[in-house]
């Protein structure tokens, strides 16, 4: 039997027992499994033109698996009262409309601006009919020379309106966040990212299995079939729109296949390369702890030159530049610390999985946020993107603080304020009849 059958049948029964942990699709580690079981089905399947894959490669890939996995199994062994201590409360006791409705108005009047950026990049490649494609080459061009790619107000508005999705999907669907959620779409459609759009309709498909406590495999399959379907077809589309596919053959639907097939098995193959001449792929700075080391470099603790926002091609035998979570890990860290690392995130993130898992706003916010890192796993690393978590942390602290500000700064509704003039009212006929009996 081959090492990639035997990988096959590995992550096979890693992800049955991952499911039977907590009988969730939500749970990170089966997600983790899951993702790379479909990758390695793909590679099986022989559906894509690709380079052997070694069986080295594949021991790190299946030991980091269980590493990832034994640190979810650690997470649920957490006493589950602790798991019930709420920073907010789980359902506020009042809707916050005045700061709902400033936010929405806020994003709205944001996304002209984002239109007016789009268009800019697409005029500075000469134009054309489809701007997005001319954008997202505009955005390419001035990576590959180190130049911001779109000003940093871009990036900041598109994470706060999905940000502000997400937080509003915790309490209520209402107009505003059907408002902020269309805008929200939008924007990540302008940014020219299919990423994006990932975070934003997995994340709100997240909250909705927290909410309604169906997260059986069957059951969460059911509810998700059409945010799936739209997130395929969204994803598959905009390749004719930001993708250069001219020479291409195979027609629409052969292309479109071709490129999903190379983002789901291409980064492993990208990987073996990695693993099989590490020393060609090694980088003066950090990307495991750029965070840290970034954070210092701006106090003038240390010099620190941030690593190119897009890696170097190789050729297996496609052009590719992803190398799945482990390049950085295992060039940075070694197996050893690879494994380490990794036994750590997957703590961590079924931690907040178990939390969220409690009904807490604040604990369903971040990790409807976070279930994307899980999502992309075979394809890169997001994890150490503390930056982007700590900014999701920041803004949904701040939210869920103005949101609980006594009530004479923010007024609920108009019925609110109706019992507590009749209250005030009635209160006052009291007195009335004792000054009359006493009289």
């Amino acid at each position: 039997m081959s090492l990639l059958n035997l990988s096959l049948i590995f992550f096979l029964l890693l992800l049955v027992l991952n499911y039977r942990e907590h009988r969730s699709v939500l749970f990170p580690p089966f997600i983790f499994c899951a993702m790379w079981l479909l990758c390695l089905v793909v590679i099986r399947s022989n559906l894509i033109d690709l380079d052997p894959i070694h069986g080295n490669t594949l021991a790190i890939v299946a030991a980091g698996a269980t590493a990832f996995s034994v640190g979810g199994w650690i997470a649920g062994l957490v006493p589950r009262k602790l798991l019930r201590i709420h920073l907010f409360a789980p359902k506020p006791e009042r809707t916050p409309d005045l700061l709902r409705n400033t936010l929405m108005i806020a994003l709205l009047c944001g996304l002209p601006a984002m239109f007016y950026q789009t268009l800019q990049l697409s005029n500075s490649q000469g134009g054309g009919f489809n701007i997005l494609m001319q954008a997202r080459l505009a955005m390419f061009e001035n990576a590959q020379s180190g130049k911001l790619s779109v000003p940093f107000w871009v990036n900041d508005y598109l994470r706060i309106v999905i940000f502000a999705s997400l937080l509003f999907f915790t309490e209520k669907k209402d107009r505003q966040f059907w408002a902020v959620t269309v805008v929200a779409f939008i924007a990540c459609i302008l940014s020219t990212g299919r990423g994006d759009l990932v975070i934003l309709i997995a994340g709100l498909s997240t909250i909705s299995l927290l909410q309604r406590k169906q997260e059986s495999f069957l059951v969460a399959m059911r509810i998700l079939r059409w945010p799936i379907v739209l997130v395929s077809a969204l994803w598959i589309g905009l390749i004719f729109t930001n993708k250069d596919t001219k020479g291409m053959t195979g027609g629409a639907a052969g292309i479109a296949a071709t490129f999903v097939l190379s983002y789901i098995a291409g980064p492993l193959a990208a990987f073996d390369s990695v693993v099989q001449s590490p020393a060609g792929f090694m980088s003066i700075s950090s990307h495991t702890f750029q965070f840290p080391l970034h954070l210092a470099a701006t106090l003038h603790l240390t010099d620190y030159t941030m690593p190119p926002v897009l890696d170097s091609f190789v050729f297996v035998p496609f052009s590719m530049n992803v190398y799945t979570i482990f390049k950085f890990y295992f060039l940075e860290l070694g197996i050893t610390g690879t494994l380490v690392f990794l036994l750590f995130l997957g703590l961590l993130h079924s931690l907040i999985y178990l939390k969220a898992r409690q009904g807490g706003r604040l604990s369903m916010y971040l990790f409807a946020l976070s279930i994307n890192t899980v999502l992309v796993v075979i394809a890169g690393d997001l994890y150490s993107d503390l930056g982007s978590f700590v900014a999701a942390l920041g803004f949904g602290l701040l939210y869920f603080l103005i949101g609980s500000l006594p009530l004479r700064l923010f007024p609920a509704n108009k019925q609110g304020h109706l019992n507590l003039r009749t209250s005030k009212a009635c209160y006052a006929s009291s007195l009335n009849h004792k000054e009359i009996d006493l009289g």
